[in-house]
């Protein structure tokens, strides 16, 4: 699957997983979502504290599922912070 992460840069993810961002004690504070690239780098991504955990949820879902059904899909958009 390709995913564009900026503007010129492609690369080729073999997974691709959305997950609550617990920081213990049952306290999530935002929803991440982690790629694995093809050659095994992983790649982590924390959606912005100016959306809600709720649309943050949904929007990583939504991405991921287009990824999964088009093979590809544009990351450019999503407010995301790199960890």
């Amino acid at each position: 699957m390709l995913v564009l992460f900026n503007e010129g840069v492609v690369k080729e993810v073999i997974s691709a997983e959305v997950k609550p961002m617990d920081v213990g004690d049952g306290k999530i504070i935002g929803t991440q979502i982690t790629f694995i690239l093809m050659g095994g780098d992983k790649l982590d991504y924390i959606y912005s504290q100016n959306v809600p955990i709720e649309e943050s949820g949904q929007r990583a879902i939504d991405f991921v599922r287009k990824l999964y059904n088009d093979g590809r899909a544009d990351f450019t958009h999503e407010p995301v912070e790199m960890l």
